[in-house]
């Protein structure tokens, strides 16, 4: 699990995914880290993707499969966006139309308090994420 991360802010467990690419091979590690960890147990959860370059359709599946856990469980998921060039996979799936998606971890973070105005992605609207960060 050296490809992944965790730690906690704010109350917050954050897993971080160490990856340029992420691909049917670090899919199980990364459900192995929340089992390891207790991570399903806890109430909130990010997971931050943002130094991925590419992922591909399985590590997207194994995220939703972490999802419907959390979700299951009581919790709450919340993604930090790859800087990845093609979503098509992410539009498919339509992953912002099921997790609140983010730019940065402090974003994430700040959106759990009561009354937060952080700007959610809402890849479906863009046409590339080059115009998200506009």
């Amino acid at each position: 699990m050296e490809n992944f991360s965790l730690k906690l802010v704010e109350l917050v467990a954050v897993v971080k995914v160490e990856l340029v690419s992420a691909t049917l091979r670090d899919s199980q590690g990364l459900w192995d880290l929340m089992d390891m960890e207790s991570i399903f147990e806890k109430k909130k959860i990010i997971i931050d993707l943002s130094g991925c370059t590419f992922i591909d359709s399985t590590f997207i599946g194994m995220i939703v499969k972490i999802y419907k856990q959390i979700i299951e469980r009581g919790g709450i998921l919340k993604l930090v966006f790859p800087q990845v060039t093609e979503l098509e996979s992410f539009r498919v799936i339509g992953i912002t139309k099921i997790m609140e998606c983010f730019r940065t971890v402090s974003d994430a973070v700040e959106s759990f308090k009561p009354n937060s105005s952080v700007a959610k992605i809402n890849i479906e609207k863009q046409n590339t994420f080059k115009s998200i960060l506009k």
